[in-house]
C-alpha cells in the first residue's frame, strides 16, 4: 500500500504486507463502508495470523483489531485466532476497568488532602475520545499534579502502598501489587528539554469537566488534549501506531475544536511543526479529516513532511532496530521550527544526559591550566556536536525545512 504525502513530499512504502494493511483499516473506532469492503477483500489473501497478531501488539492496537474484525467479517477469520482475540480483549477490558476504579479512588483520596490532580491518556482519553474503555490499551495511569504538591502526592502514594521504581525532574513512576497498577505521577507533561515547556497555568487554565464511570472528574480541553498526545508522540518518535490513532480520534470526536486556539499558541510555544506532524500521520496513514484552511498551513511545512516521511518508513519496519539515544534526542530537537529553540532543547538534552559534564576524553583533547578548567564546559557540547554531526544535520535539514529565528 503506497501513501502519498502532501505535495512535493515523496511517495513512500507505508505498507507492503496485507497485515499492515489490515491492521491500519482496523486502527479506527468507526468503520466506513470503503475500509470494511478493504477489510473484507484483504481477508481473502493469504494472511500471515502470528505476525499480524504480534504487530497489533506491539503497536497496542489490539482491542480496535478484534473489534473491527468481530464486528465487520468474523467468519473470515479462523475461528481459534478470533478466540485468542476475543480473550484478550477480554482480559484489556477488564483491566481497563480496574484502572478506572484505581484512578476514580486516587483522585477521591487526593481530593481529600486538598490537592488538585487532573488525569490525562488512561481512562479518560479512552472514554472521552474512543468512546469506550474497551477499545484503548491502557497499561498505567497518568495523574499531572501542581509543582507545589508533587512531592507530597507522591507520598501519599507510597502511604497507600505504592512504591517508587523511577524519578525524573518531571514525574515518577510507581508501583503497586508487582506492578499490577502503575501511576505515572506528573508536575510536567514531558521532560521540558524534549520540545516545549508548556505552563502550567496554561493547563489548569483550559479544564473541562466529563463525567467517567459515573464520577465528573477534570479533563483537558479538546485542544489542550491535541498538544498533549503530539507531545507524547514526539516523545516516542511517533513508534507506534496507537499514539497516531489516538491524534485521529481525537479529530474525529471533536471536529469542531478551536483551531484558531491550536495554531496560536502552537506558534507561542514554537512547536506548530510538533503538531503538524501528528496531524500529517493521523490524515495519510489513518484517514483523519482535518478543516482545509489548517491543511494548507500544514502543508507548507516541509519539515513536518519530512519528518512524517521518516516516521512512515520506519513505523512497520522489520529490521529497525529501538531507537538509539543521540538519533531519539535528535529527532526531538528536529521536531523544534524555531532556531533558538533548537538550541535550548540541544543544551537542555546536554544537561538531561549529562553530557554537560567533562570527561576524560575532553581533558585529553585540549590540556588546560586548572584556572582555565571552566573552558571544558564550552568544549564539552562543540566536541558532543562533532561526534554526532551527520546524524545531527540528518535530522535537521536546516536548509530544507525552513528553520526560522
Amino acid at each position: 500500500m503506497k501513501t502519498v504525502f502532501p505535495s512535493s513530499a515523496k511517495t513512500i512504502e507505508v505498507a507492503t504486507r496485507p497485515e499492515i494493511e489490515l491492521l491500519l483499516c482496523c486502527a479506527r473506532t468507526q468503520m466506513d463502508s470503503e475500509r470494511a469492503e478493504q477489510i473484507q477483500t484483504l481477508l481473502h489473501q493469504s494472511i500471515d495470523w502470528t505476525y499480524l497478531i504480534q504487530i497489533a501488539a506491539r503497536h497496542g492496537m489490539m482491542p480496535l483489531l478484534y473489534w473491527n474484525l468481530n464486528a465487520t467479517c468474523p467468519k473470515a477469520v479462523p475461528q481459534d485466532i478470533l478466540g485468542q482475540l476475543r480473550h484478550h480483549f477480554q482480559v484489556s477490558t477488564i483491566v481497563n476497568l480496574s484502572l478506572t476504579k484505581e484512578l476514580l479512588k486516587l483522585l477521591d483520596l487526593f481530593a481529600t488532602q486538598e490537592i488538585a490532580a487532573l488525569p490525562f491518556k488512561g481512562p479518560v482519553l479512552a472514554a472521552s475520545v474512543y468512546g469506550n474503555l474497551s477499545l484503548r490499551w491502557i497499561t498505567d495511569l497518568d495523574i499531572l499534579v501542581h509543582e507545589r504538591d508533587f512531592l507530597r502526592a507522591r507520598d501519599l502514594l507510597i502511604s497507600q502502598g505504592y512504591q517508587l521504581r523511577i524519578q525524573v525532574p518531571w514525574e515518577c513512576h510507581l508501583v503497586q501489587d508487582g506492578g499490577i497498577r502503575n501511576v505515572d505521577l506528573h508536575q510536567d507533561f514531558v521532560p521540558k528539554h524534549l520540545s516545549c515547556s508548556v505552563s502550567s497555568d496554561y493547563l489548569w487554565e483550559h479544564l473541562e469537566s466529563f463525567t467517567l464511570a459515573g464520577t465528573t472528574v477534570p479533563n483537558l480541553s479538546p485542544e489542550v488534549v491535541l498538544l498533549m498526545l503530539c507531545l507524547n508522540g514526539t516523545k516516542d518518535c511517533w513508534r507506534n501506531l496507537n499514539r497516531i490513532c489516538d491524534v485521529a480520534e481525537l479529530l474525529r470526536t471533536y471536529p469542531s475544536m478551536d483551531w484558531e486556539q491550536v495554531i496560536q499558541q502552537a506558534k507561542t510555544l514554537g512547536c506548530k511543526r510538533l503538531i503538524f506532524l501528528g496531524l500529517i500521520l493521523a490524515k495519510h496513514l489513518l484517514g483523519a479529516t482535518v478543516p482545509e484552511a489548517v491543511w494548507q498551513q500544514v502543508d507548507s511545512d516541509l519539515g513536518a513532511r519530512t519528518l512524517a516521511v521518516q516516521v512512515s518508513e520506519q513505523l512497520f519496519s522489520e529490521t529497525s532496530e529501538p531507537v538509539g539515544e543521540v538519533e531519539r534526542s535528535l529527532f526531538h530537537i528536529s521536531t523544534r521550527e524555531r532556531l533558538r529553540d533548537r538550541v535550548q532543547s540541544f543544551i537542555g538534552l546536554m544537561r538531561h544526559s549529562g553530557w554537560m559534564t567533562p570527561t576524560d576524553k575532553d581533558l585529553n583533547y585540549l590540556p588546560l591550566p586548572k584556572s582555565f578548567s571552566l573552558l571544558y564546559y564550552l568544549i564539552r557540547p562543540i566536541r558532543v556536536f562533532g561526534k554526532y554531526r551527520l546524524t545531527f544535520l540528518k535530522y535537521l535539514g536546516m536548509e530544507k525545512s525552513g528553520v526560522t529565528h
